[in-house]
């Protein structure tokens, strides 16, 4: 047990390490040398929980995010996915979701681990929301609701990435309205 909760210490201490890293330097410039040397441990201890410099920056923005994404099932459809872009933008915009990016770039087979591992599941909570608002007749149910998904998220990255700006809620809540405004279920006039 004392083995189990020095090795969690280390690893917290190794990731906080990676986040002091990215906030003095660009994920380009951050090396298992500098990290090693702020965690107080060698690069051996590193290696021997992760392979690459973009491994430790998956698991740092995981760490940094484990309870942002939750859903409020008692709130609307509408209502969560306002939320849930609003702190995806802004986790996306810190030094480690931008180093997030850049690693999902460049390294497409660990892009694919992290999309199975972190992603798809928050996707399929996701899922169970919309599932909840067809039940709750706030949208309908024939919509292609993975396009959905994916034209949500898009305009996010896009302008984090390209205009190098974070949506704000209004920008937010304007798409959420736009991308939810065909789904919606329409009283039908007799």
């Amino acid at each position: 047990m004392i083995e189990i909760e020095k090795t969690s210490r280390r690893q917290q201490c190794i990731l906080n390490a990676v986040v002091e890293a990215l906030e003095q330097h660009e994920y380009s410039s951050l090396t298992i040398e500098d990290i090693a040397t702020r965690a107080g441990v060698g690069k051996s201890t590193i290696y021997r929980w992760w392979k690459h410099k973009s491994d430790l920056v998956f698991d740092t923005f995981k760490a940094q995010t484990a309870s942002v994404f939750e859903m409020d099932f008692s709130q609307s459809l509408e209502h969560n996915l306002e939320q849930q872009l609003i702190k995806l933008s802004k986790a996306l915009n810190h030094q480690v979701g931008r180093a997030l990016l850049v690693v999902m770039a460049e390294h497409r087979e660990a892009a694919g681990e992290f999309f199975k591992q972190y992603l798809l599941p928050r996707r399929e909570q996701t899922r169970k929301l919309i599932e909840l608002a067809v039940q709750r007749q706030e949208i309908k149910a024939d919509y292609p609701y993975e396009l959905m998904l994916d034209a949500l998220y898009a305009p996010i990255h896009y302008q984090i990435i390209f205009f190098n700006q974070v949506p704000n809620a209004e920008y937010i809540h304007q798409l959420v309205t736009l991308i939810l405004a065909p789904a919606r279920c329409v009283d039908e006039v007799v």
